[in-house]
């Protein structure tokens, strides 16, 4: 090879995001998680660089015309899309300029269109900017995602859908769009009056023989009705630099994202964002091609590797980024006992969840790194699964399953204030609801409880009896059990929980994304929380607190004979079943 692809740069110490959210990242155990590579820049960037920092100087500096010319002629040269300098936005960064299109072309309240599982600082853009998320999953068949164009359709036609954010090539997964699919997917938008922001970060890093296609190429009216987000970033691995170039065709638009800008006080970027673009643009090219080959070659190196040790595992073929996309659901692991057996290893990967409830179980690897990494990566990935199956076949398997209708509800043995080691079985002698909320500190337990208080009496009259579960210890439930007429069940290491597949939100953002509740709180703008305690959510570390604060609810209704007959997992924090329709489907079964 021309260019060292196979160095193993040591970050420690050099104030790594990635490495800094690796508990014991190191030269041999390498986090492989967030989006930047492994690998040294350029040598002609690094040298523009040092030349700039001895030559210039630092001043607020504007794009020159030889900017304007690297990235139009970048543009062309490799994806056929001619541009004009006038139709350039720069951003600090791609999720800046999402929030800047946001408010360009949607207000507060509206809709946004988001195809799940997908990058998960969409659903933050969204929120920040006080928009309602409007969400379409892909569809999994067969191997190979596909966008459910029927439910588009659908989504795009609500009233309050007025943009939607597109990711190509996509990430997590992976996959090139096809010009068909993405012809289809904008005669929706266009016809819908859905503007497009169409993330294309990872524009470059495409696949040998596999072929990409610029959403705004497609025809005048997609070009019209579009902006697209494009970076050196993911490419020449520049993401510390912060340099974004947004294409916005639309002159009505961009003037709107100019006055966005103006108006959150953003001018220039910093004088060597714009130098190393321009050099990564006309002196890079060959160092692109050459990157290309080792991550197509790290692709295959995982998809044989799995398939030689793992072949329940599925690996998606890579078509663009440099980020695969793994389903190991089939391990027979919750999405919790997988991040934890991978972090007991030292691997160091995007957790599933991150990208919405549809990510659970998977995985994305990050491939831009020296193969040598990836081999002891997966050495140390056979040794976590043989460990824990060994510990599976001493142990026994940990009981997971999420609860429905028809299911039967295990003979479990628990503590209240009425006692230790009490059978389920031997306390429920007629229909019964059992909710899981929380711990006694949460305000929202606190209301859940003094709500069902108020209801005890009618649920008694239809024959249901009711019992909470919350993750408090033994103490306080018997402290607190006389203020309320049922019984209170102590679960402090949420066992209950985790058997019953009742898991925390996946961030903040998902706890709260869609609730009612939620909505009352922030009255159409997320600026109002900063009058809460809510905000401490956001900005704090979750290791900071004692309790599962990103809990979520459920409701188990069970009969006499511990059959389920009725089952509601909360969405959100909020997410409470109707009282009428809850007493209707427990009385019916």
């Amino acid at each position: 090879m021309k260019f060292d692809f196979t160095g193993v740069p040591d970050r420690t110490g050099c104030g790594s995001s990635k490495w800094n959210g690796a508990k014991n990242a190191s030269v041999d155990a390498v986090p492989l998680s967030v989006a930047d590579m492994e690998f040294m820049t350029a040598q002609p960037i690094r040298n523009a660089l040092s030349r700039l920092a001895e030559e210039q100087v630092l001043g607020y500096t504007d794009p020159t015309d030889a900017y304007f010319e690297a990235v139009c002629s970048w543009m062309k040269r490799r994806h056929n899309f001619e541009i004009t300098r006038d139709e350039l936005v720069m951003t600090p960064g791609v999720v800046n300029a999402l929030g800047i299109l946001i408010e360009a072309v949607t207000k507060p309240n509206d809709g946004i269109i988001i195809l799940t599982p997908v990058y998960y600082p969409f659903d933050m853009a969204v929120l920040a900017k006080s928009r309602k998320f409007i969400y379409s999953e892909l569809l999994l068949n067969d191997g190979k995602y596909e966008i459910d164009f029927s439910d588009l359709e659908k989504k795009a036609k609500l009233p309050e859908a007025k943009a939607i954010i597109f990711c190509n090539p996509h990430n997590p997964i992976g996959k090139v769009w096809t010009k068909q699919e993405l012809q289809k997917l904008t005669d929706i938008c266009n016809s819908n009056g859905v503007f497009i922001i169409d993330d294309e970060i990872h524009n470059d890093l495409i696949m040998p023989g596999v072929t990409h296609t610029v959403m705004a190429t497609l025809d005048e009216r997609t070009r019209n009705n579009i902006a697209v987000c494009t970076a050196p970033s993911k490419t020449f691995n520049l993401a510390g630099l912060q340099c974004s170039n947004i294409i916005i065709p639309n002159k009505s638009v961009k003037a709107k994202a100019d006055a966005v800008m103006m108006m959150n006080l953003q001018s220039h970027l910093n004088i060597f964002a714009y130098e190393a673009c321009k050099t990564a643009y006309n002196e890079c090219e060959d160092w692109l091609e050459e990157l290309l080959t080792v991550i197509d070659s790290n692709a295959k190196y995982v998809e044989g590797f799995m398939a030689d040790n793992f072949p329940e595992i599925r690996v998606f073929p890579l078509e663009g980024t440099y980020l695969q996309w793994l389903d190991m659901r089939s391990l027979g692991m919750t999405h919790i006992e997988l991040r934890e057996m991978l972090e007991d290893a030292d691997i160091f990967l995007d957790w599933g969840e991150m990208f919405g409830d549809k990510g659970r179980g998977f995985q994305r690897i990050n491939l831009a790194c020296a193969k040598s990494t990836l081999e002891k990566t997966m050495e140390r990935f056979r040794a976590a699964v043989y460990k824990k199956r060994a510990e599976w076949e001493k142990n026994g398997k940990p009981y997971h399953k999420a609860l429905a209708k028809g299911d039967k509800f295990p003979e479990i043995t628990y503590s209240s204030h009425y006692g230790k080691d009490r059978k389920l079985r031997d306390t429920v002698t007629k229909k019964t609801l059992l909710i899981f909320s929380r711990y006694y500190e949460c305000d929202i337990c606190k209301k859940t409880l003094d709500t069902f208080k108020k209801y005890q009496r009618v649920f008694r009259m239809m024959g249901i009896d009711i019992k909470f579960i919350i993750q408090s210890d033994i103490d306080t439930v018997s402290r607190i059990q006389s203020n309320y007429p049922f019984e209170i069940i102590s679960d402090p290491d949420a066992v209950f929980y985790d058997m019953f597949n009742i898991f925390e939100a996946n961030s903040m953002i998902n706890m709260v994304a869609g609730d009612k509740m939620f909505e009352e709180m922030t009255k159409g703008d997320v600026r109002n929380l900063l009058d809460t305690d809510l905000i401490n959510g956001f900005v704090s570390d979750s290791s900071e607190f004692s309790h599962r604060e990103l809990q979520l609810s459920a409701f188990i209704g069970i009969d006499k004979s511990l059959n389920v007959i009725y089952s509601h997992y909360c969405k959100t924090i909020g997410d409470f079943p109707e009282a009428g329709k809850l007493l209707g489907a427990m009385r019916k079964s």
